[in-house]
């Protein structure tokens, strides 16, 4: 996650779409708690070129937009805002532009069925399991000037949710959040003391950074965990909900997203999903930093 002892790179997918907008707005927001970079990133890929091509203009038109978009948003938040464009796949370039630039968080918003770079459904899974750090996932809501002041974090029976845990508390430090815990149930001895671990791990980590958190646990009457959590996030007014973006598997190759996740990331309320991929042997520290 980002340290606030140095400036972090933030990278927003830019394909000139208003969801592309709200994306940018988010990051702005994130990157004004430690005067962080935004870039916007571009990936020219055959829907750029097609549209390029209908428009009787060449790729500079890519380069000229990218910079309007980010003179204007430093000219309205004062954040430092570069860009860059990319030929390839939005589904392995990203991820490794990612990784060559060293940022430490992507923000993207996902376009519903339609969308210049078709970011949806599955799709959005995709550019989330190349990304080497934690992906924002935004729709149409727009970051609220406080930014993300309450945040859920689902805790399951998963071996891999510490890191989730650690970047969870790591945005909860920047902005003054409260924390809300929400507990899954299981009928299995075993996994109920697997979530009971868990929770008493992520509790123990937020009582050292003195954050504020309330728990609830999941009712077993009310539907699967997935809805709940959307159900509850959107009655408590919820900015960001943080999730681990994996089943829990034994091999890091064999990790992926289920129906759940898809449903999380495209919630009705429209809330911000934080979507941390998974680390073997994640050395958490108790200041919740990796």
């Amino acid at each position: 996650m980002l340290n606030k002892e140095k400036k972090d790179l933030i990278i927003t997918l830019c394909d000139f779409t208003p969801e592309a907008e709200v994306a940018l707005n988010h990051a702005s927001k994130i990157a004004e708690q430690n005067h962080d970079e935004v870039r916007l990133l571009h990936i020219i890929n055959s829907d750029t070129k097609s549209k390029l091509k209908k428009n009787h203009e060449g790729e500079e038109a890519v380069y000229s937009k990218l910079k309007e978009i980010a003179e204007q948003n430093y000219s309205n938040t004062k954040i430092k805002t570069s860009y860059h464009a990319e030929q390839g796949s939005i589904f392995s370039t990203v991820g490794e532009y990612v990784k060559e630039a060293e940022a430490g968080l992507v923000v993207f918003g996902t376009h519903g069925v339609r969308g210049m770079q078709h970011i949806v459904g599955a799709n959005s899974l995709k550019v989330i399991l190349s990304c080497p750090v934690p992906v924002v996932v935004v729709q149409k809501k727009k970051a609220d000037y406080h930014g993300y002041k309450k945040i859920v974090l689902p805790i399951d029976h998963s071996k891999f949710g510490k890191n989730k845990i650690a970047h969870a508390i790591s945005m909860a430090k920047y902005f003054q959040s409260e924390v809300v815990v929400f507990e899954s149930l299981e009928k299995d001895s075993h996994l109920t003391n697997l979530i009971k671990h868990n929770v008493t791990f992520a509790i123990n980590l937020l009582k050292a950074d003195n954050i504020n958190y309330t728990h609830h646990t999941e009712d077993p009457e009310k539907g699967n965990f997935a809805k709940q959590i959307i159900k509850h996030s959107a009655e408590v007014d919820a900015d960001l909900i943080v999730i681990t973006s994996q089943h829990d598997t034994d091999s890091i190759g064999d990790f992926f997203f289920g129906n759940h996740e898809v449903d999380i990331i495209n919630n009705d309320a429209q809330i911000a999903v934080m979507c941390v991929n998974p680390v073997q042997n994640a050395n958490v520290s108790i200041s919740g930093i990796n």
